[in-house]
């Protein structure tokens, strides 16, 4: 008898902190007293706010407060976890793995637990761990959970024009939890993930980097915070994300109009927009967060998920894609029949 691997429940949680993109620019001068451009962040972006989290709310408070409205509207309670993947960017402490944390928080004694990281596509990789370790029969239910304290790697010391073009990316980020829960289901009755392809092209690793904190700059304050070069980016997911999304499509049978939900990482909100017209998706099925949350790195797709089942967007039988770009440079694409 086959198994699929399906999503039983989906959930998110974010801060009570709402921070504008005015407040953003006007921290930015009450930092360094360099003057962004009034109104260039959210004309470049289209963030209009985000959140921040509280100074006692750390990732895997983040993540467990999304994982417990996932399993609740799963129907399951945490004994019934096989498996706790934490799939983050952000995380507690350097050891041990923040799911032991979050293992802790949520009451999950039974689970196997650990952390992946893969930058913004964590979860998608998480999810895939999570796939093949049902579908190899070791575990029954899978938790991926994802916890992004991203405003903590905000440099605001920005005294110029230079300085802005490789930071501004960093001013888009806002945290967030998000988590989903997957079970194995005889036949799946139609239902469950299909073809899941992922690519990486590890030359581009440069482009976007925190590098503190590992054997390079090991407790180097100047280099605990995130940078990037958007353009660069931009140029990488326009190239790579549409060609995995042509392939994964016709691997599966699918015509682009035939994607009912698109949940994708996103960084502006122009480029989701283009990603969605080169892959020749209708964007109003796209989940759109990059707005009021903005970028969330590996909460993105999972939070979007979220919010699709609580519009009533996510009904038996959708077909729905997911998709991540992240720095590395990776892309990863999961269809799936909710």
């Amino acid at each position: 008898m086959a198994i699929k691997v399906v999503f039983a429940g989906v959930g998110h949680h974010l801060p009570e902190n709402v921070v504008t993109s005015e407040q953003v620019e006007a921290r930015v001068y009450e930092t360094s007293r360099f003057q962004i451009p009034r109104g260039l962040v959210a004309k470049a972006t289209g963030i209009t706010e985000r959140r921040y989290r509280a100074d006692d709310e750390q990732s895997s408070d983040l993540a467990k407060k999304a994982a417990e409205m996932a399993l609740e509207r799963a129907g399951m309670e945490p004994k019934d976890v096989d498996l706790l993947i934490f799939a983050s960017c952000t995380q507690d402490l350097t050891e041990p793995a923040t799911a032991n944390i979050l293992q802790e928080k949520l009451g999950a004694k039974r689970s196997h637990v650990f952390d992946i990281k893969n930058a913004c596509n964590s979860f998608l990789s998480g999810l895939d761990v999570a796939e093949s370790n049902i579908l190899a029969g070791k575990a029954m239910t899978a938790l991926i959970a994802v916890g992004e304290t991203l405003s903590l790697g905000i440099d605001w010391n920005i005294n110029s024009s230079d300085d802005l073009r490789t930071r501004i990316s960093a001013l888009t980020l806002g945290d967030a939890g998000a988590a989903a829960v997957v079970r194995a289901e005889a036949n799946g009755n139609g239902r469950g993930i299909l073809a899941s392809a992922f690519k990486t092209f590890g030359e581009q690793w440069r482009l976007a980097t925190v590098l503190g904190g590992g054997s390079m700059y090991r407790f180097s304050h100047e280099h605990s915070f995130f940078s990037g070069k958007s353009q660069g980016l931009r140029d990488q997911a326009l190239t790579h994300i549409p060609e995995l999304v042509r392939e994964t499509l016709a691997k599966v049978g699918w015509k682009p109009e035939d994607v009912d939900v698109a949940c994708c990482h996103q960084v502006t909100l122009d480029l989701v927009e283009e990603i969605a017209k080169l892959c020749e998706t209708p964007v109003e099925r796209c989940v759109v967060s990059i707005r009021d949350c903005g970028n969330t790195a590996a909460a993105s797709i999972p939070l979007g998920l979220s919010r699709a089942w609580s519009e009533g967007r996510l009904k038996p039988g959708s077909k729905v894609l997911l998709v991540g770009g992240a720095a590395g440079f990776s892309v990863g694409v999961v269809p799936l029949v909710w």
